[in-house]
């Protein structure tokens, strides 16, 4: 049996009352996901970013490689995962005007 609140309605009702408005938010009419369009079709700028950030990764590695780093790596995927990650929010920042210098 789920708690009543103070009011008498079950707590999973002010939850739903709770968060339906954070859920919709994304679906308002004024906001649009930033695209690109490419020989038209439009494609989200955050798959871009995430494919440049793979590919800044991989300069990355053969970089550390170059240099000698590569076998002092403690955990290497999960330092390259960590890389793609953050190029990746870091150019996609960058794109929509999120982190502007």
């Amino acid at each position: 049996m789920i708690p009543a609140g103070r009011s008498g309605y079950p707590l999973h009702s002010w939850l739903v009352i709770l968060l339906a408005p954070m859920m919709l938010a994304g679906c308002s009419m004024q906001a649009h996901s930033p695209t690109l369009s490419l020989y038209g079709s439009f494609f989200p700028v955050w798959l871009i970013a995430a494919l440049l950030g793979v590919i800044c990764t991989v300069v990355l590695r053969l970089i550390f490689i170059r240099v000698g780093l590569h076998e002092h790596l403690p955990m290497p995927p999960l330092t390259y995962l960590s890389a793609t990650i953050l190029s990746s929010i870091m150019i996609w920042a960058f794109w929509t005007g999120g982190l502007a210098i």
